[in-house]
């Protein structure tokens, strides 16, 4: 692990902080590796749910660290690009429900990284987007085809193609965020939600939930209403299911 990424929580919720505030929360290699092995982590350790925040309500992230792009090779930047990648999947394809806790500027490789995450919270100081093309550069992480899924094509392509930047109530009218709180807010209410979630499913359901979700997007109906009968006969047979419902039942 490396200081410019702080993790905290218990056996149910995990925080994980970018921590380069001088920097905007800029992400360089090293802290996208400590990312993802905080992920990694998480999902291991059986925890609900993941909180992913920046430090301070200047900036959630700012995306790459252009500072370390400039120096590096071609190489070395395309790794970079993938590395980002990996990053965003895991939060995709966490075992743990992932809120983003936004604040302040949630810009390029943030953004595509909050889109990757299951809810996102924002202070109301927030600013979105990805301006990426406007620098002739590319959203590489995720951006191209998850903000689609989110705001849908054409706004997707208003804020990629012409750098169109949201405030947080524009962001939430336009779906970008689900919730805004005040500036300053964004973090302890996310904690707060995870909490709930936690404590009212068992991680168990909450991984069938998500799985069949993310694998279900975009499917056949008949192969997505397979996918759930797969998954619902497993969870019929479960303990939990099975005592929840005669909690329910006598209830």
């Amino acid at each position: 692990m490396t200081d410019t990424l702080r993790v905290e929580g218990d056996a149910t919720v995990v925080s994980i902080t970018i921590n380069r505030p001088r920097r905007r929360n800029a992400l360089d290699d090293a802290t996208l590796h400590a990312l993802v092995a905080a992920l990694d982590d998480a999902a291991r350790s059986g925890s609900t749910a993941i909180v992913l925040s920046g430090e301070g309500t200047v900036s959630f992230c700012a995306g790459s660290d252009i500072k370390e792009l400039a120096g590096q090779t071609l190489p070395e930047r395309i790794a970079h690009t993938d590395l980002g990648q990996t990053a965003g999947d895991r939060l995709e394809q966490s075992p743990c429900v992932v809120i983003a806790a936004i604040e302040g500027y949630c810009l390029g490789g943030g953004l595509e990284l909050a889109l990757a995450c299951d809810l996102r919270i924002a202070g109301s100081g927030s600013t979105l987007g990805l301006p990426e093309v406007q620098i002739d550069a590319l959203p590489s992480w995720g951006g191209t085809y998850r903000l689609p899924r989110v705001v849908g094509i054409g706004r997707a392509k208003e804020i990629t193609l012409f750098g169109r930047r949201l405030d947080a109530q524009e962001a939430l009218a336009w779906g970008l965020v689900s919730e805004v709180v005040p500036q300053g807010g964004a973090r302890e209410r996310a904690l707060e939600v995870a909490r709930g979630l936690a404590g009212a499913a068992a991680r168990e359901t909450v991984v069938r939930a998500k799985q069949l979700i993310n694998g279900g997007y975009g499917v056949d109906g008949s192969v997505g209403r397979q996918l759930e009968l797969l998954a619902d006969s497993a969870q019929l047979a479960s303990g939990g299911f099975e005592q929840s419902f005669k909690s329910f039942g006598s209830s």
